[in-house]
This record gives C-alpha cells, sequence and structure tokens, in this order.
C-alpha cells in the first residue's frame, strides 16, 4: 500500500477526472496504459496513490507494484530489477530481452496486476523492458493495467498512454480550504495572523497542494513575523530561502525548465516570465519581444509552436482568450530566477522607484533588461549596456491621467548607454515632445509602443533602420507619420479608432510584408473613399499578410479587388467614427477571414472564396452565385457564420448542367466545421444533396428563428442545436433519405416541430454524450422505425451516452424502449423527465438493471407513468440474481407528480439496492409502500429523506409480500448518515415500519417534520432510536426533546 505524509482530499475540481481514470482502469475491456500528468507539485502523486490504495481495498487487483523512473536517463536493467522484486520474479538472465521476456511472462500468467510507472520524463520503450503485453496499450493482460504519471501530456502519448488524465491546480477556494486545514486553526499555541495575509500567503502557493502543504507546515504556529517573512518570499521567487520549506519543490519545477528540449523553448518560458504577474500574455507583444530580441529569430510560427509544447509541458497555463497565454507564479518566479542567473540569457528586471537608474556590477553583461521606473529618470553618464540587446521600459508614470501636464523625462545618457539596441518596447510611456527621437539607436530594428502618449511627435520619432512597428492603444499623432520607413517589413497597429493618414504614406512603405491596422487607414475623418485606399495597398507587392478594415462608400466602383497575399482579415461595412463601435481583434496566426456588413459584397468575391472563415451581417451577398463562377470556391472554408440575411434562399446548389464537375462537388465546403444561421427569414434550404454529401468535417450546426419546413441534412456532425423552429419537421430523416452522423456527441433540440426525432439506424450509429429535448409539442417518439426497416436489433447500445433531459414534451410516449428495442446506455449519468407523456414503465428490467453508472434520477410530472420498470408477469421465471438489483453510484432519486406511479425500489418479484444514495424526494406519486426492510437496510449513505402528498401511502417500510428476497438477520436497522426525515401531507400514512419487531436506530437525526398525517398509529410502530432531534409536528411547536413518544410513533432514546 502507498505510504503518504497526506491524506487524499476529494476535491470537487478534481473529482470527474479521477472517476474518469478509475472508471477506465477498473474497466477489464478498456485500455491497458493510462497515464497522469500536470505540472510539479500539482498533486500527480497523491492522485496516483489513491488509485493504488482504492483499487487494492476493492480488490480490482491482486498486486500494485510502484517504480520510480525519474529524470535521469533510464538504466534499463535496473527498471528490470525493481519490477521483478516487486513481482517476487528472479531474473535469471543477464541479457535484457530475455529477462524482458521472463517479465513479460510473469505478467501475462500471474494475477491482475496493476503495475505504476512514476515520474516518467520519457518514452521508456515498455518492449524493450518487459515485453510485449503493454507495448501497444491494447493488447490483452488478463485485466493488468499500467499507470504513468508524468509532468508531460507528450510523455504519455508516447509511452501509448490509451487513457489520461490532467491533474490541474486547485481553484482558490480549494487552495484556501487546504491551506488552513494544514495551518490549523487559530489558539494561544498556533496564533494566526489576519484573514487578508494568510490568504495572500496562500495565494502564492499557486493553488499547489505541494506547496501549500510545505508552507502551510511550515508556518504552523509561527509568529506574524515568520508569515511576512514568508509572503515576501514567496513573491520574490526565493523558495529555497524560506526556512523550514522544502527546497524540492523549487529543485522540481527548476528540473522541469531544465529538462526542456530545446533553447526556443527556454527563451519562450524566460520571456513570459518578464511580464507582470499573473498577467494575460498578449500573443503579439510575445512574439514582438521573440523574434525581435533574436532569442526566436524564426518567427511567429515558431513562437506559437513553442507556447504550445509550453502548455503541454505544463509551463504555461491556456487563458480564456485563445490570443493570450499565462504562467503560473511559480513557474514564473523559478523561471525569472534561472534567466537572471544564466549567463546565456542575462536577463534582468530593475524596478526604479527614485530618479537614478541603480548601478549594478554585472550590468556590463546583460542582454535582455526590462526596466520599471515610476517617475522621471537620469540614466546617468557612464553606465554603459553594450551587450544589451532588448530593452523592455515600462512606466507608472501616467501624465494623461491627470499626474502631471509635462511628458516623462530620459535624461543623461540613454542612447549611449544601450547603444547597439535592436529591440526596444516602451509601455505607458508619455514621449509626446516634438523633439523626441529615437533615430540616434541606428541598430533598431523593432520598436513596440504600448498605451504610449505620442500624439505631439513626428517622423523624427522613428528610426529609419525600422524593420518591425507596433503600436497598441497609443494616442497616435493626427495624421500619422511613418512615411519613408523604407525597411519596414511589418506594421501592426491596434487602436480604437481609424488611423488618419496622408495620401501615399501607406504606398511610401516598399519592403511592407505585413500590414496589420485593425479598424484601417483614412486620409479624412469627414469623407471617405475607399478606391484610394484600396490602389494605395495594392501598389505593396511584398504584402504577404493583411489586416484591415474598409469602410462604407456606395461610390465605390472597384469590380473585384483581390490583392496578392496569403493572409487576411477584413472587415468591410459602417463609417468611419471617431471611436469605433466595432472593436476589431485579430487571432495569431493571422488566417484568411472576412466579414461583410451591408450590400457591397461584388468587389470582395475573390477574397470571400479563398476565405477559411466568412461572417455575412446584413448582406445581399448570393452565396450561390459566387460558388457558381468561381471554381474552387468555399474549397478552404472551415467557419461561415449568417446573421439576418433576408434575400438568401439557400446557400449552394449545382445547376443540373454542373452536377457532371465531380471535382467542383467534392471539394467545396470539405473543410466546413462550424457553420450557424440566424434570422435568414427566406432561407429554405441549405444545400442541395449532392453538396450536402461533401461535408464530412462539420462538427457544429446551429440554426436559429427559421420559418422554412424543409432541410436538407448534414453528415458526421458532433454538435447539433435547433432552437425555436416551429415549423422544423426533421433533420435526421425524411421521407427518401436518413442521415449517419457516426461523430455526433451533443444533440439540444428545443422549441421545433418535430414528431418523430430519430429512426433506430440512424441513432444506434451516434457517438452521443448527451441529449436534451424540450418544449417540443408535437414530439410524439424520439425513436423509431420508418420505412419498413427491419435492420436494427432488439438490444441497441449507447455506450457513450451520460446525459438525458427530456422536459415538457407532453405527447411523447416512449424512448429507452419500445416493442421493437430497447437501449442499454452503460455510462449513463443523470436522467432528467419533467412534464413529459410517457406511460407504462420508463424502462425495461435488463435495461435498468444495466445502469451501473447512474448517479441521479429526477423523474417530475409524468402523469400517466406507472414506475420504473414493468415488473415481471404471471407465470414468467427468473433466476435469484434477476430478482436483486443493485446500483452503486445512485445518490438522488427525485419522483414528483406521478399519481400512477407504482413502484421503484421494489416489486413482486425484485429489490433494487442503491448503497450510494444520499437523497431521496418522493412527492405526489401512487405507492403504497416505499422500501422493503432489506431495501433501506441498504441505505448507508441517506442523509435526507422527504416524502409528502402520497395519498395511497400506508407505511414508508415494510415487509415484501410473499417470501423475503434477502433475508434479514438482524432486527435493527441502522442509518447512521439520515440527518432529516420530511413527512407531510400523507393522508393514509399509519406508520413509518408496522412491524413492531424491527427498532430503526437513527443516530445523526436532526431534523423531523410530521405534518397532515393524521392516521399516525404509535401502538403499531417499530422503534427508531435517535440522539436529539428537533421535531415539527402539526400535533406541537418545533422543539427538541428526548422524547416525542407521547406526540408520534417517533421513541426517541
Amino acid at each position: 500500500m502507498p505510504n503518504s505524509d497526506t491524506t487524499f482530499e476529494e476535491f470537487q475540481s478534481r473529482k470527474d477526472a479521477y472517476q474518469k481514470l478509475w472508471d477506465s482502469l477498473v474497466n477489464e475491456d478498456g485500455p491497458l496504459i493510462h497515464g497522469i500528468y500536470g505540472m510539479a507539485g500539482v498533486g500527480k502523486t497523491r492522485m496516483m496513490e489513491q488509485f493504488w490504495e482504492d483499487a487494492i481495498k476493492k480488490k480490482i487487483f491482486k498486486k500494485a507494484v510502484r517504480v520510480n523512473v525519474g529524470s535521469e536517463n533510464v538504466e534499463k536493467t535496473k527498471l528490470q530489477e525493481q519490477i521483478a522484486g516487486l513481482l517476487d520474479c528472479n531474473l535469471a538472465s543477464e541479457v535484457m530481452e530475455r529477462r524482458a521476456s521472463q517479465l513479460e511472462n510473469s505478467l501475462r500468467n500471474g494475477d491482475k496486476i496493476l503495475l505504476i510507472l512514476d515520474d516518467v520524463w520519457r518514452d521508456i520503450h515498455l518492449d524493450n523492458i518487459i515485453g510485449t503485453p503493454f507495448d501497444n496499450g491494447s493488447s490483452s493482460s488478463k485485466g493488468s493495467k499500467i499507470l504513468f504519471t508524468s509532468r508531460k501530456k507528450e510523455v504519455c502519448l508516447h509511452n501509448n498512454c490509451k487513457n489520461f488524465i490532467e491533474v490541474q491546480t486547485l481553484s482558490p477556494d480549494e487552495a484556501l480550504y487546504l491551506f488552513k486545514k494544514t495551518v490549523g486553526s487559530a489558539d494561544s499555541n498556533n496564533p494566526l495572523p489576519d484573514e487578508s495575509l494568510v490568504k495572500e500567503v496562500c495565494d502564492k502557493c499557486g493553488q499547489l497542494p505541494l506547496l501549500i502543504h510545505a508552507v502551510g507546515k511550515a508556518l504552523k504556529g509561527k509568529p506574524h513575523y515568520w508569515w511576512k517573512d514568508a509572503h515576501d518570499q514567496l513573491k520574490k521567487g526565493k523558495f529555497e530561502e524560506i526556512t523550514d520549506v522544502d527546497p524540492q519543490v523549487y529543485i522540481g519545477i527548476k528540473l522541469s525548465i531544465d529538462y526542456l528540449q530545446n533553447d526556443d523553448a527556454k527563451s519562450c518560458l524566460f520571456l513570459c516570465s518578464m511580464f507582470p504577474e499573473d498577467a494575460n500574455i498578449d500573443m503579439k507583444m510575445l512574439i514582438q519581444l521573440a523574434t525581435g530580441s533574436q532569442l526566436i529569430p524564426s518567427g511567429e510560427s515558431r513562437v506559437l509552436a513553442m507556447v504550445d509544447y509550453l502548455k503541454k509541458s505544463s509551463l504555461l497555463l491556456d487563458s480564456r482568450d485563445n490570443a493570450e497565454t499565462k504562467v503560473h507564479d511559480i513557474i514564473r518566479d523559478v523561471a525569472r530566477s534561472i534567466a537572471f542567473t544564466d549567463s546565456k540569457y542575462a536577463f534582468l528586471q530593475v524596478t526604479c522607484s527614485s530618479r537614478y537608474l541603480p548601478s549594478q556590477a554585472n550590468n556590463s553583461t546583460r542582454r535582455f533588461l526590462r526596466l520599471d521606473v515610476e517617475t522621471d529618470v537620469d540614466f546617468g553618464e557612464h553606465q554603459v549596456f553594450p551587450d544589451l540587446h532588448t530593452l523592455w521600459l515600462q512606466s507608472n508614470y501616467h501624465p494623461w491621467w491627470g499626474q502631471s501636464n509635462r511628458p516623462q523625462q530620459f535624461s543623461g545618457g540613454f542612447y549611449s548607454m544601450f547603444v547597439n539596441l535592436s529591440c526596444l518596447m516602451l509601455q505607458s510611456v508619455d514621449i509626446s515632445s516634438k523633439h523626441f527621437s529615437l533615430q540616434p539607436l541606428g541598430n533598431l530594428g523593432t520598436l513596440s509602443l504600448l498605451e504610449c502618449e505620442i500624439s505631439n511627435t513626428d517622423a523624427r520619432l522613428f528610426p529609419k533602420s525600422l524593420e518591425s512597428l507596433c503600436i497598441y492603444e497609443c494616442k497616435l499623432p493626427e495624421p500619422l507619420d511613418v512615411e519613408n520607413l523604407e525597411c519596414l517589413r511589418k506594421l501592426e497597429i491596434q487602436g480604437r479608432r481609424a488611423v488618419l493618414v496622408r495620401e501615399n504614406v501607406i504606398s511610401s512603405l516598399s519592403s511592407l510584408e505585413e500590414l496589420h491596422v485593425s479598424h484601417g487607414f483614412v486620409h479624412s475623418y469627414y469623407e471617405y473613399h475607399m478606391e484610394p485606399i484600396v490602389k494605395e495597398i495594392s501598389k505593396l507587392t511584398r504584402l504577404t499578410s493583411l489586416h484591415f478594415e474598409f469602410y462604407e462608400d456606395n461610390t465605390f466602383q472597384g469590380t473585384d479587388i483581390s490583392f496578392n497575399i496569403d493572409r487576411y482579415n477584413i472587415f468591410v461595412g459602417q463609417r468611419p467614427h471617431e471611436y469605433s463601435r466595432y472593436d476589431q481583434h485579430w487571432e495569431v496566426p493571422l488566417t484568411r477571414s472576412i466579414e461583410l456588413m451591408g450590400n457591397h459584397s461584388k468587389p470582395w468575391e475573390g477574397l470571400i472564396v479563398s476565405a477559411e472563415q466568412v461572417v455575412l451581417c446584413y448582406s445581399n451577398v448570393d452565396a450561390s452565385s459566387i460558388f457558381n463562377d468561381h471554381k474552387g470556391a468555399f474549397d478552404d472554408l472551415k467557419i461561415l457564420n449568417i446573421y439576418i440575411c433576408d434575400n438568401m434562399g439557400h446557400l449552394a446548389r449545382i445547376s443540373r448542367d454542373g452536377i457532371q464537375d465531380s471535382v467542383q462537388s467534392a471539394t467545396c465546403f470539405s473543410k466546413l466545421s462550424i457553420l450557424k444561421i440566424s434570422r435568414c427569414s427566406k432561407l429554405k434550404y441549405l444545400f442541395c444533396n449532392n453538396i450536402a454529401k461533401t461535408l464530412v468535417q462539420l462538427q457544429e450546426l446551429s440554426v436559429d428563428h427559421y420559418t422554412s419546413d424543409k432541410i436538407i441534412t448534414l453528415n458526421r456532425v458532433s454538435t447539433v442545436h435547433l432552437e425555436g423552429l416551429p415549423k422544423f419537421k426533421n433533420i435526421f430523416y425524411g421521407a427518401t433519405y436518413e442521415c449517419y452522423m457516426p461523430a455526433l456527441k451533443d444533440v439540444k433540440i428545443v422549441g421545433c416541430g418535430l414528431s418523430v426525432l430519430f429512426t433506430c439506424s440512424v441513432f444506434r450509429v451516434f457517438q452521443l454524450q448527451k441529449l436534451h429535448v424540450s418544449h417540443c409539442e408535437s414530439l410524439e417518439h424520439i425513436v423509431e422505425e420508418v420505412g419498413g426497416d427491419v435492420t436494427c436489433d432488439r438490444i441497441v447500445t449507447l455506450s457513450q451516452l451520460a446525459t438525458i433531459t427530456l422536459e415538457k414534451l407532453p405527447k411523447l410516449r416512449s424512448f429507452f424502449h419500445n416493442a421493437n428495442y430497447e437501449f442499454h446506455m452503460p455510462v449513463m449519468k443523470k436522467v432528467k423527465l419533467l412534464e413529459c407523456g410517457l406511460s407504462n414503465a420508463l424502462f425495461t428490467r435488463s435495461v435498468f438493471r444495466n445502469l451501473k453508472q447512474m448517479e441521479e434520477l429526477s423523474v417530475c410530472d409524468c402523469e400517466l407513468l406507472e414506475g420504473i420498470f414493468e415488473d415481471a408477469k404471471a407465470g414468467d421465471t427468473l433466476d435469484t440474481s434477476d430478482k436483486i438489483i443493485t446500483l452503486n453510484r445512485v445518490s438522488t432519486v427525485h419522483l414528483e407528480g406521478l399519481p400512477k406511479f407504482k413502484n421503484m425500489f421494489y416489486g413482486a418479484t425484485y429489490e433494487c439496492y442503491m448503497p450510494a444514495l444520499k437523497d431521496v424526494r418522493i412527492v405526489g406519486c401512487g405507492l403504497s409502500v416505499l422500501f422493503t426492510f432489506s431495501v433501506f437496510r441498504g441505505f448507508q449513505q441517506l442523509e435526507n429523506l422527504h416524502v409528502s402528498n402520497c395519498e395511497s401511502l400506508e407505511h414508508i417500510v415494510e415487509e415484501a409480500g410473499g417470501d423475503e428476497i434477502s433475508e434479514m438477520n438482524s432486527k435493527t436497522i441502522k442509518s447512521s448518515k439520515l440527518s432529516s426525515v420530511t413527512l407531510e401531507s400523507l393522508p393514509n400514512l399509519k406508520s413509518f415500519s408496522g412491524a413492531v419487531s424491527y427498532v430503526f436506530d437513527m443516530s445523526k437525526l436532526q431534523n423531523f417534520r410530521l405534518i397532515n398525517c393524521p392516521r399516525i398509529d404509535n401502538s403499531s410502530s417499530s422503534k427508531i432510536n435517535t440522539s436529539l432531534v428537533c421535531v415539527t409536528s402539526d400535533w406541537c411547536n418545533t422543539a427538541k426533546s428526548p422524547n416525542f413518544n407521547l406526540h408520534i410513533f417517533l421513541i426517541i432514546s
């Protein structure tokens, strides 16, 4: 068994990941090789140890063996010896292949084994170490499994892991809970500081359990100044200097960085570490720093590849915005310390809070400097940074915020100090003096200005040597003068309005390759003409990438704009305002995207046909005409969004004469993955049949407020969302077709006019995980055989369906089974039904007993439903095994408004055991008895029991009629976790249990509510033992008492 110094905490944020891996590990038919990955200190090993412990306790495996592989080069013979020793296998040979064969035989022929390989850093070639039982992740080994832990997802993939999970950091609330638990409660021996400091120290632990435990234990019982010092040290990233904190945390993170496979990845991480704490790192800024500093000279694609690699290595984090990333505070601080001390990188960060730049002995060797200044700076006359190639200067001095009415001053030897500078980034700096110039920096090739005040500068600001100029959210001069920057290859401007320039300035940038101006250029804010702008851009013969906004111009006579560009993001529409209402941001990397707002599509057809993303809004564009007039149209289209295009009748169709053009029909829309259509009132159908067949990549379809009654359906969709379509009659099948979607995972149908959703043959091929159908008044069947289809087997297994929600379907008559078929759903977790017309029984016996993963069942206001499943009929023969149904994971049962509902937990020939059941709510049902004694005895996790408005109910617990299915050896029934019982408006309830020979032990019962149950007979009730309990009834006021036997049937002892 594992030996851990920490108790495993089942945090809600990790519950699903744990359950996913557990389900796969214990499934003998599931994958053989599994993995857990995540950053250092996140809790991978502890989760692995819990898997180990649970698997042995529950006898899933006969033995679990763990080998620590480590980060060093794997010595295969030593690894073989460790595994052999744990397997009690004597390796007689010294030849590696023979030893591997011996271990393979031991694994194949022995008991079920869980082999754990901890802290794996690379592909370890298992077939060379233990033979072939695990080499491809799918061969048979008699139920044995292998489990990796690693810091990298790639390692799991390289070692053939077929199922793996990422252990992520805790949520802030979970981290604070764990930190406080580790530190302990405040008392005379453990004087905790104020709550804010406790939280600040906890926050600095980065929600990493390992650091939380280490820091919490170190601070337990320590005075306030210890806490303050720990906070300061954590803030500086010097973990090794915190008293009593295990330096292994620091070392582990450093090792993760040291073991990165290439210098570009390290450089990328070190650059990310120079951003402020908890910053969302804009990919455009990172690319500018990386390429401008020549730390990653290969360009944008290489930087993006390194970011992706670092994310997979758990050293960078995803952000909510795809154009951003984040770095964990701990990773950032460790990376900084390495970048500062490694002479190869020679990074430095200096905060200058006084007028004078601090002098440091090693300034002369620094190559990258981030300088944070808070006032005017005198750079002195004698400091020199001869090796410095990159300066990132950020000011906290904001004169336009009312602090001052003068620009920031940089006096002294600014230019002589940074004479060899090639990359300069200025952030939040006021350099609006007309005489300020960067031209003395003769080697400067990359300049980035972020949130700077440059409105009073002129052309003298920019050095003639510039190759890349990026301006983000700055106050610009009007007009902006960038004329004759003959070396400029990249110009990028992101702001809130169009940029005013003089005529012929754009065309003067003869070397320009990338022009990215989010709101475009204008020659005047008062009168806009598109044609001269288009002509100037057309003269940029080297241009390959364009991000630009053009404005509405009804006088423009261009017929076909065709810039010679590989990548573009173009918006056309509305008029230029001083501050644009449309905030254009571009993704990195830039692809081919065009958005048209209004009726001016004709000149842009050449770009529409080759685009990867097209957005049409209030447009009269004729997509079908574009398709027929341009060969290769829409071949690369991946995303298509259409909003309020009222003249569009269809997207694309091939004329009768054009059907023979097989190349055109085979490639158009073949890459389309997302299609969204909204409020297109005249749309009759999307595609003709020939084109619909090409939609093999479609993953998401969304159509709303569509009033037609006919649609040609689509293939291989993973998501279908249809809402507010009252005339919508079919999608998955019609009189002459059936639409097969083998990748379909998520279906949501709301407010549609369908009467039948699927045929059985269509439904059975789905990979459906989630089904939601609601507010469809005409729907009679979710699945029904049509057109004489007799190919559907009786048993249909939906192997991935986990959630079903059916609401407000008054005509629905069946779903889970009918005369022709029944569905088996082995991973179903949640079933929710509300106001459905279902009658008879909800499931068949075989369907119900196979709901092994079921966690929650809620059935409400289905007035015709008679039971959970149909009980055996007279003359039916059942095996003993068929009479006991056990659903180990059901925790919640909610039944309400089911007046004909006669059975749930037992019937004439069965009893249903739910050992994990916690919450039972039965309201308005037709049951006469709720549980048998044997069933109720099995509810060891039951916490809440609510029963009300059941007119026929006579007993909560009663002996089953006829022969008892389960022999009762004890007359005491313990409900050790039951804390709340409500019995209300039960006019025929005679007792909790009518068997006076039984005793119910409810030691944790706290609240008992008995209202409007007039027929309660205390003399015929079982005895119920509780502790002090709060009783509410219409016979007495709410009170706590040790004995209410005089008032109700409950006996308190």
